[in-house]
């Protein structure tokens, strides 16, 4: 049920949670990706995007699915090394919703501030950032080839 900024069930961003920390898990003094509110970063995504948004919803059925027929309570409640061939699965046989779960996984760890403090990382100051002068001279070839559009 879509209701105002929330589209994923409860169960549904436990499940994302969940899935992020075996894709990123938590090592020495890095947590995890889900620990880190990954879900909530996915949902907020996927409220701008509708085909996202369908994406996993269906994707996040078939990861439960395939959970439930290795037993237990969830995808949760599996152990660590049953999740990975769970997650495993699901990539063989669901491989773009899987590239998918990776790739917003790794967009919201890689560009968390939590995750930048702890590898010392720090963001440039907008005001200290000096562009490089454009160079007009890479416009030519396109105005060259003229107008490509009609006029409305």
């Amino acid at each position: 049920m879509t209701t105002g900024t929330s589209i994923f069930s409860q169960e549904q961003r436990d499940l994302l949670s969940a899935a992020f920390n075996r894709i990123v898990p938590a090592q020495d003094k890095f947590p995890g990706a889900g620990d880190l509110g990954g879900a909530q970063f996915v949902e907020q995504v996927a409220l701008k995007n509708i085909p996202l948004r369908r994406s996993f919803g269906d994707g996040l059925a078939q990861l439960e699915i395939a959970a439930s027929q290795r037993g237990g309570d969830g995808f949760a409640a599996l152990a660590p090394e049953i999740q990975d061939e769970t997650l495993r699965q699901v990539e063989r046989e669901h491989p773009v919703f899987f590239r998918e779960l990776v790739r917003q996984c790794y967009n919201f760890y890689y560009t968390n501030p939590d995750v930048f403090d702890l590898i010392g990382y720090e963001m440039p100051d907008p005001q200290d950032y000096q562009p490089l002068p454009f160079d007009e001279s890479l416009l030519e070839p396109v105005k060259q080839r003229g107008q490509m559009w009609r006029p409305v």
